[in-house]
């Protein structure tokens, strides 16, 4: 479903929530985002957001919630995981790919670009899942929210090169030096153990679109775009 600016999709036990540049114009800051994920996802939430460097860390948060409302910075790293219901686990990008992974009682919610992919943040995402609790990845599912098309993403030998090393192959994701991230992200996740048909690709490109912001196209006046996960809380609604 789709409301202002805001794709909400359901995902094994929690909801996903991409909000555009519709959404989220430029100047949008971090602590507007309680309301606007309370207004998406149909009850109030604290929000837990990192600060995102291109790394391969991972940060789960199990304990006591700040209240709904709030947002709350948990430190460098590219990738959230909760257990808790009622938290809300967020991401900004501007062409790299949000990627919200959920199971039975888990969530996660990823900031992917070529950097992260070649790193294995999203096998180490999941093999933490699976590691903490006791999730396997057939079990897990998975939504790539949109980022940078192969149309708007020409690279340099060093990134085909670094994902190569990690995905092997990339006949059918790479070609006339360009990269499709959103296909070697689905690729990494299948490698890890999802099944292919539970993971899905939001179609789009963030160059292309006037919905989206878009470093390649925008440089440095481009702004970013959320998006969030959740495990709705006990007799909450399931969307808005």
């Amino acid at each position: 479903m789709s409301r202002d600016g805001t794709h909400v999709v359901p995902l094994g036990d929690g909801l996903a929530a991409f909000a555009d540049a519709r959404a989220c114009p430029p100047g949008f800051a971090a602590e507007a985002l309680p309301d606007l994920l309370s207004r998406a996802f149909g009850f109030p939430v604290p929000v837990l957001y990192p600060r995102q460097r291109h790394t391969d860390l991972v940060f789960t948060f199990s304990g006591t919630p700040p209240p709904p409302g709030r947002a709350v910075a948990v430190g460098v790293c590219d990738a959230l995981i909760t257990a808790e219901a009622g938290v809300a686990l967020a991401v900004q990008t501007a062409d790299c790919l949000p990627v919200a992974i959920a199971g039975p009682g888990v969530v996660a919610m990823v900031h992917a670009g070529w950097r992260g992919l070649a790193a294995g943040l999203l096998p180490k995402t999941v093999a933490l899942v699976t590691a903490q609790f006791g999730i396997p990845p057939a079990h897990l599912q998975a939504v790539i929210g949109v980022g940078v098309g192969p149309c708007h993403y020409p690279v340099g030998r060093e990134v085909v090169e670094a994902l190569s090393r990690r995905l092997g192959s990339l006949d059918g994701v790479s070609w006339d030096g360009r990269v499709d991230l959103a296909a070697c992200a689905q690729r990494s996740l299948v490698a890890a153990g999802l099944p292919p048909l539970q993971v899905r690709v939001l179609p789009g490109c963030t160059a292309c679109s006037p919905h989206h912001h878009s470093y390649r196209r925008d440089a440095d006046s481009a702004g970013r775009q959320w998006a969030a996960v959740v495990l709705p809380p006990a007799g909450a609604p399931t969307g808005p």
